[in-house]
């Protein structure tokens, strides 16, 4: 029997017929079920990790993936779009298929969508993808991803998926797939290498085991790629090494002191530190040797090599470079990142003399010949690995006759920007385009341009030069001039999109579609973006405390906040918390766990010698970033970034801008600096950066007028 659902009233405006809706159709479709498909998506925190799931009862059943959960009878915790984090429990998991059940173990009722029991759809339909890649970000709403069914699949997420081109990655797994009626057909499962590959479990498949699933019946075995070692997450790469390290130090004599207490009173050794041990028991005579100067770089200025930091009585500082010198050049090669200086010194046979150029002076070095250190790799810290299989995947020639009607009745926008969109070359090679801002003006992006030579606009099969006016690193934008008679400037006037709002780029091959995946805001460099983490307060007051009291006495009420809005001021002393005394601030996070946002609360304040009692509405916490890398974050966007190279190239910068709008298109690296678009042709951005398998950038408009403003106190054609 299948669990009995409440019958759900859908507007008829949601219930779509099978005729392909055109673009303003799909766009007022998409923007109203957005909301609805994305409160039904959760996260599922687990041992570590994280995945995703929706919510099909209202109740609080949800379907999931079995690489997920892994097996039955598991304390999990959940994660709602309200930022309530409730506890639940898995029921049955089917790896045959990795389709998944779990129950949430509190009140509802929930935010839950329907789903389907049979193939109800087809190649070519729309589909909708959500979850939480790279898990649940604090502040951010679950990622709307769009694209269309490339094989309509019913067997299981390995053998016969669901295939779609709408992106998924890792932590998305287990999240939804939806159909244009807001209906769960499948769950997330695992990708192939091109971004267009992403695999779903059908729903009739799980339908199929659906009693044995809800009897907790454990179906299968896990494959070892598919089986989370949340025991071992943080040490998976390092086995074989602390093994090694085991066995020799029961090797160890017994008059090794250091060995025996390490013996009686074991503990938690960093692989480096394993390695150190290994290297004083088992030196190795003649090991690997490599080059060293003595010096380091700004790893986070990714567009240049900044030295931060000199080893006394190095070759560096033997050589007079200092703290801050910029390298421009090592012997005859250009240096214009960390990365460039890393790659020409790995091709350094000896220690043969060499010549950097800096800012400030051509110095001339030795490098010293030092035991090559242990190359130690990042594990996957934070969510839950999304699985790859092998195979390729294209689309089918309906899938390009759909597209091509899909868009036919947008051509007029394509021919639009034919004069307002330039490719910009280095010789032969395509590096990024750049939009018409004024009449010989365009924007681009910066980095995809700096430091090259004899760059050319080709336009009708001629080559024009370029002049760089202007550049801005905070945004990585470009301000060039060009002489070519019947350029057409754009307009910048649009406000910024929905989330779900149809967002389209034109380039030489026509128009790439996409939507809008989450609200504007900052993108965050690597590893500066939180998760949520468990345990976490899930509510929002808004203030921050003095470290130097033991009284909980408010430091800053951030602007807006609920704190801010309800009147609570720096120098007060919060004394109860819902008539109970708070004597310290880990007393009042942890009666705050028990509150969700959406709620009342009372506080009773202190300010000089006045007794104040305030009540304030609970909110979402907002997105949050730290002021310094955060090692978990920093490990999760590596993994992210590597995954998503493997199946096509990213953008050199692809993070670190004020405010952006994030779509998913497949946008190449070298679209960027192109017009991201509505179907109306407004102008809603400039791309900048190919960022994530799932995500592309824009620049919003907002922020490219901006930079007008702060650098030349001029603007393009607002009107």
């Amino acid at each position: 029997m299948l669990r009995s659902l409440f019958f759900i009233p859908l507007l008829g405006s949601l219930l779509l017929s099978a005729q392909e809706k055109t673009p303003a159709e799909l766009d007022a479709h998409l923007r109203e079920l957005a909301p609805r498909l994305v409160e039904s998506t959760i996260a599922i925190l687990l041992g570590g990790g994280s995945g995703s799931g929706v919510i099909v009862t209202p109740d609080g059943l949800v379907i999931t993936a079995a690489h997920v959960t892994s097996k039955p009878g598991q304390s999990v915790k959940v994660l709602l779009s309200d930022g309530r984090e409730l506890p639940a429990t898995s029921l049955g998991a089917d790896h045959e298929t990795d389709g998944a059940l779990l129950q949430i173990n509190a009140p509802g009722p929930f935010p839950f969508r329907p789903y389907v029991k049979k193939n109800t759809y087809k190649v070519g339909d729309w589909a909708i993808a959500t979850g939480h890649p790279g898990g649940p970000i604090i502040g951010r709403p679950s990622p709307f991803r769009l694209g269309r069914i490339l094989a309509d699949g019913v067997g299981s997420g390995f053998s016969d998926p669901i295939t779609t081109n709408a992106t998924v990655i890792s932590g998305d797994s287990g999240g939804p797939l939806f159909n244009l009626n807001g209906e769960v057909i499948g769950i997330n499962s695992n990708i192939l290498m091109p971004w267009t590959g992403n695999r779903h479990v059908p729903m009739p498949s799980i339908i199929a085991k659906w009693d044995a699933l809800m009897a907790s019946e454990m179906i299968g075995r896990p494959s070892q790629s598919a089986m989370p070692q949340f025991e071992e997450l943080f040490d998976e790469p390092y086995r074989d090494l602390r093994k090694k390290f085991f066995e020799m130090l029961d090797a160890r004599p017994a008059d090794d002191t250091e060995a025996r207490e390490l013996r009686e009173r074991p503990y938690i050794l960093d692989p480096h530190h394993m390695q150190g041990f290994l290297d004083r028991w088992n030196p190795e005579e003649e090991g690997e040797k490599i080059p060293f100067l003595g010096l380091k770089l700004d790893l986070h200025k990714i567009t240049q090599a900044l030295i931060t930091d000199i080893t006394e009585g190095s070759p560096a500082e033997k050589a007079g470079l200092k703290k801050g010198d910029l390298i421009q050049a090592l012997d005859e090669k250009t240096i214009s990142s960390p990365t460039d200086f890393a790659l020409a010194l790995k091709s350094l046979k000896e220690t043969a003399s060499i010549r950097l150029t800096t800012n400030r002076a051509i110095v001339t070095l030795t490098p010293a010949s030092v035991p090559k250190r242990p190359h130690f790799p990042m594990p996957v810290a934070g969510l839950i690995p999304m699985m790859i299989s092998d195979g390729q995947v294209e689309s089918p020639p309906s899938i390009r006759k759909l597209t091509r009607d899909f868009l036919a009745p947008l051509q007029p926008l394509q021919a639009k920007f034919n004069r307002s969109v330039m490719p910009i070359y280095e010789g032969d090679q395509l590096l990024t385009h750049a939009t018409v801002i004024t009449e010989n003006q365009l924007i681009t992006k910066a980095s995809e341009i700096e430091k090259k030579e004899n760059l050319i606009i080709r336009f009708e099969e001629k080559d024009y030069l370029i002049k760089v006016i202007t550049t801005d690193e905070k945004r990585d934008l470009a301000l060039i001039a060009v002489e070519i008679e019947g350029l057409e400037p754009i307009k910048l006037t649009a406000p910024e999109p929905e989330v779900a709002a149809l967002v389209f780029t034109p380039t030489s091959r026509g128009l790439l579609p996409g939507v809008i995946t989450q609200p504007s805001r900052s993108s965050p460099a690597s590893g500066f973006e939180l998760n949520v983490e468990s345990d976490q307060p899930s509510s929002y007051v808004g203030i921050s405390f003095t470290t130097d009291d033991i009284k909980p006495t408010i430091q800053t009420v951030e602007l807006g906040s609920p704190a801010d809005n309800a009147g609570f001021l720096e120098g007060d002393v919060i004394t109860h918390f819902q008539d109970k005394e708070i004597e310290n601030i880990d007393d009042l996070a942890e009666a705050l766990k028990d509150f969700a946002p959406g709620q009342k609360v009372r506080f009773q304040l202190k300010r000089d010698e006045e007794e104040i009692k305030i009540s304030l509405i609970l909110d979402i916490r907002p997105a949050l970033t730290t002021d310094k890398p955060n090692r978990a974050a920093l490990m999760r966007d590596r993994a992210l970034s590597s995954l998503s190279a493997r199946g096509g190239k990213l953008s050199k910068r692809r993070n670190d801008f004020p405010r952006v709008i994030y779509h998913d298109q497949l946008l190449p690296m070298t679209e960027t600096g192109t017009p991201l678009i509505d179907h109306e042709g407004n102008v809603l951005g400039i791309n900048i950066a190919r960022s994530l398998r799932h995500r592309s950038l824009a620049i919003p408009v907002s922020e490219v007028l901006a930079f007008y403003r702060e650098k030349l106190s001029l603007g393009p054609q607002t009107n």
